[in-house]
């Protein structure tokens, strides 16, 4: 026997399931992940909880939350993770020096988007009985990360451990937002909650029995392919077919009223600077339209002939009868 080698067990991996899917703008053919509100599991799971599942039965098989629910901040570059670190501590690989160093964490990357808190929670399916083995779900979510750190202290609180507990993994829409200048953009991002799957009793009756020993493989770090903006939002350089029609409808009606200001001025119209300012600060489609009606009324009263006045008679003729 090797001390510190032999005595140690490890549980095969099951497999990864995800919390989205890739799908590719009809605009610009990038492809980017989009969070949806089920489970994207793979064809032995979801033969058991169905195509797109809210909910599944798990348990932890160690009680260390540092194993089976590794949080860091993560950067990777090129599908390989560069940097990890823990709020305080980072640890990134110097391609100056070809080996691996130290800096502070948080650092700038974090606020520019490159860097995202990472959490890989790993855990068993016990009614999965044809994959005996650990899946792992990764998540940027905040607040994904923060509820099941509440939901395993919860369980904790009252059962007196987590490990080898059937608990319910749960995902549940949460209302985000953000603001962007002088507008509040709304989203909707579905967070994964640990929810009791039974009566606090029987919870309680399951933290009295010895949990089995296990141990996790390490997690898998490669790059998650389901890495979601922020906040349940699209990613910034990405529009909808909707808002990119919209800019073109718009874009439309600016260079329409270009050219019917010319055509009005070239018609001896005149264009005060005051409707010039307002114009320029014209953002909606509506403004465009309604504009572009006025002005066209204009033009059409002045291309219209004007009628020639009709002679009056003069004072002093006279009918010939009258004479």
């Amino acid at each position: 026997m090797i001390k510190g080698l032999s005595d140690r067990r490890r549980l095969p991996r099951a497999g990864m399931i995800k919390l989205g899917v890739k799908e590719k703008h009809k605009t610009s053919g990038n492809e980017y992940p989009v969070e949806v509100d089920y489970f994207v599991c793979p064809p032995l799971v979801q033969e058991k909880y169905g195509p797109e599942p809210k909910e599944l039965i798990i348990m932890f098989p160690v009680e260390d939350e540092q194993i089976f629910f590794q949080q860091f901040y993560k950067c990777y570059g090129n599908g390989i993770l560069l940097c990890r670190g823990d709020g305080e501590n980072g640890v990134f690989w110097d391609f100056d020096k070809g080996d691996f160093a130290e800096k502070k964490c948080p650092c700038e990357k974090l606020d520019g988007g490159s860097c995202k808190p990472v959490g890989a929670l790993q855990f068993l399916l016990p009614e999965i009985k044809e994959a005996v083995g650990v899946w792992q779900i990764t998540t940027s979510s905040k607040n994904s990360i923060v509820d099941i750190n509440s939901g395993i202290d919860f369980v904790r609180g009252i059962a007196g451990r987590v490990a080898m507990i059937p608990l319910l993994l749960k995902r549940e829409p949460q209302e985000t937002h953000r603001i962007e200048g002088k507008n509040i953009k709304r989203g909707t991002h579905y967070t994964m909650k640990i929810s009791l799957g039974m009566s606090l009793v029987e919870i309680q009756r399951l933290g009295q029995l010895p949990p089995a020993k296990a141990l996790l493989p390490p997690p898998d770090e490669s790059q998650p392919e389901d890495i979601f903006p922020s906040n349940g939002f699209k990613p910034e350089n990405e529009v909808s077919e909707e808002t990119a029609k919209m800019n073109n409808d718009i874009q439309e009606a600016k260079e329409r009223l270009k050219e019917l200001s010319a055509e009005y001025v070239n018609a001896g119209g005149e264009i005060s600077m005051e409707t010039a300012e307002k114009i320029a600060k014209f953002t909606k489609f509506e403004e465009y339209s309604a504009e572009i009606d006025r002005l066209q009324a204009k033009l059409d009263k002045k291309k219209k002939p004007k009628k020639k006045p009709t002679p009056e008679k003069p004072n002093d003729l006279f009918e010939e009868d009258n004479v």
